[in-house]
Parts: structure tokens; sequence; C-alpha cells
């Protein structure tokens, strides 16, 4: 029985390895489209951005996911990291190191990507308002009937 048992914990910390490389894949391709993303911004390519912030969802909900299989492994046996050699301990302890690495950078970079945006928005802002200005001055001696000046029209 403690035999099965530690088969049963083998193979759940096997299957743990095998989401958390999971987990690290899909977080380097949504740091990727996370940089594609900024670099769309920049270039005002609406329909881009609009294809990395899918993308960047559909990312989050493998992601959600893959959490969600990974809880299930640690709900079904909560004494497996008792039951875990040294080597495996290593590991595992390494992949979540690269997954807390992975999460880091995604947030850096994610910031990145909403000061580019927000800059973005605030020169689109300065420019609509110069553009306004200059309108309203346009419109200002357009339509109006002015008398001319230096020109006497009474005779």
């Amino acid at each position: 029985m403690k035999n099965e048992k530690s088969r049963a914990a083998t193979a759940d910390t096997s299957r743990l390895c095998g989401l958390l490389e999971k987990k690290i894949t899909v977080f380097k391709d949504f740091i990727s489209a996370t940089v594609s993303l900024k670099d769309m911004i920049k270039e005002h390519n609406v329909e881009a951005v609009e294809i990395m912030i899918a993308r960047r969802h559909d990312y989050l909900t493998l992601i959600n996911r893959i959490d969600g299989e990974i809880r299930m492994i640690r709900e079904t046996n909560p004494s497996y990291e008792a039951m875990l050699n040294p080597e495996m301990r290593k590991r595992i302890q390494s992949l979540l190191k690269m997954v807390e690495d992975c999460i880091n950078k995604t947030m850096r970079l994610n910031g990145d990507c909403e000061a580019t945006a927000e800059d973005e928005l605030h020169k689109l802002r300065n420019g609509l308002s110069r553009l306004g200005q200059r309108e309203k001055s346009f419109k200002g001696y357009v339509g109006k009937s002015w008398e001319p000046r230096f020109l006497d029209v009474t005779t």
C-alpha cells in the first residue's frame, strides 16, 4: 500500500513538473506577445494591438487552466512534498524559480507596455487639442463678412 502511494506521488510529481514546464513555456509566449504589443502601440497599429491583446488573453486563460491542474494535484495529494527525494525537490524548486522569474519579467514588461500606451494616448490628446485650437481659429475667420479695411466703399 505504501509502495502504491509512493508511485502515485511520483506520477503526480512528474505531472507537476510537466505542468510547471508548460507554464514556463506559455509565460515566455505571453512575454513575447507583450513585447510585440508594446511595439504595435508605438507604431499605432490598432489592428495588431487588438490581435496581441486577444493573444495575451488566450495565454492567460491557458495559464489559469494549468494553475487549476496544479491545484488539483496538490489537493489530491497534500503530502506529496514530504515524499519527494532531494533530486526531485531541487527540480521542482528550480522550476518554481523559473516561473517566478517569468512572472516578475511579465509584470515589468506589462508596466512598460501600460506606460507606453499612456504616453501615446497623451501625445494623441495633445495633437487633437492643437488640432481643435487650429480649427477654432480657422472657423473664426471663415463665414464672417468683414468690411474691407482701407477701402472706401461708400462712393
